[in-house]
């Protein structure tokens, strides 16, 4: 740790309930403190000296706990992916320390902002070229749907496969407009219906900035023992319901078998939807390759960084410990800062 290095103030959310979705879906937004306890850890044990700020439901407590800060002498380092129990509410944390000047780790509350909320996500992709699956947005469940079905059915501002199960591939108009009825009364918000990508899965991890951005090994999902082509999603249950089958039967493998000319092909799409979006520090895209045509299904501007994690995956395949990943994050937002 350099003498001059500023403190650390690693904040991160603490929920004990969910805004809006299932009871079930609580599971995925409290494991950020299970992780942060880990990362807080990881960084004081490399030499840093770090005062974690949980983060509960209240701007106002949050602003107290800054209070005592100037921020020409703390450095954030930003690991709230939810705030009060909602993924779009936690652009609310990122704002608080921009318009305050704090600098922090990952991107800016606009570019949060444009990350969670996937509509504008696909459309800023498409203005530049990015491929991305057709998609139209319901703010009611009436209307046709205007692309070919099948088609997969999301909240428009969550992730985690929050509010996806198997019924979000829908094969007909009726239960398309069945599962967005569900969105809306379930999740408060508008649905996101886009055509379905039958084809390989994969998550391109990236980091750095500037001329020092690289994408990472890719993770690919492997949906070898689930037979329906129409099931192969990374469902709520298959991410967080251990004793679920998807969760037993959905490995994942890191590098993805890809051919020399796909790997490049998948990477240049991942490289550039960091880059139009304005991804800072470290991020992932999530992607459908189909006919050797890599379409960017989602993005995550703050993507888990547990050992066991897709972003770790990618960084140990590359040569990196969990712990070297943790703390390169830091080094890539500090670099951008000037500090290092």
């Amino acid at each position: 740790m350099n003498d001059e290095e500023p403190l650390i103030l690693f904040l991160y959310n603490v929920e004990t309930q969910v805004s809006q979705g299932e009871a079930a879906d609580l599971a995925a937004i409290q494991e950020t403190a299970e992780t942060a306890a880990l990362l807080i850890e990881i960084l004081q044990a490399r030499g840093h000296r770090v005062l974690s700020i949980p983060v509960y439901d209240s701007l106002k407590d949050l602003r107290k706990n800054l209070e005592p800060f100037s921020p020409k002498t703390v450095f954030v380092y930003n690991y709230c992916d939810t705030f009060a129990g909602n993924n779009l509410a936690a652009t609310k944390i990122a704002r608080l320390l921009d318009t305050r000047g704090f600098r922090h780790t990952g991107s800016t509350a606009d570019v949060i902002t444009t990350c969670i909320k996937k509509g504008q996500t696909k459309r800023k992709l498409i203005a530049h070229g990015v491929s991305t699956p057709r998609y139209q947005v319901f703010s009611k469940p009436t209307g046709t749907y205007r692309y070919d079905l099948p088609a997969i059915v999301k909240p428009i501002a969550d992730d985690g496969s929050v509010g996806i199960t198997k019924e979000s591939v829908v094969k007909t108009q009726e239960e398309l407009m069945k599962r967005v009825e569900y969105i809306i009364h379930r999740y408060k918000q508008d649905a996101l219906v886009e055509e379905y990508i039958q084809g390989r899965e994969l998550a391109v991890s990236v980091w750095g900035n500037g001329a020092d951005i690289q994408v990472l090994p890719i993770v690919e999902q492997d949906y070898s023992l689930i037979p329906d082509p129409l099931c192969r999603i990374l469902t709520y249950e298959s991410k967080w319901d251990p004793a679920s089958f998807e969760y037993q039967n959905i490995p994942s493998r890191c590098p993805a078998d890809l051919e020399p000319d796909e790997q490049s092909r998948v990477a240049d799409v991942a490289r550039r939807a960091y880059q139009v979006l304005g991804l800072r520090d470290f991020g992932r895209v999530d992607i459908r390759y189909r006919d050797g045509i890599p379409y960017v299904i989602d993005i995550n501007e703050i993507p888990d960084l547990g050992p066991g994690d897709g972003f770790s995956k990618s960084t140990q395949a590359a040569g990196f410990s969990h712990e070297e990943t943790v703390e390169q994050i830091l080094k890539f937002a500090m670099k951008r800062e000037g500090i290092v």
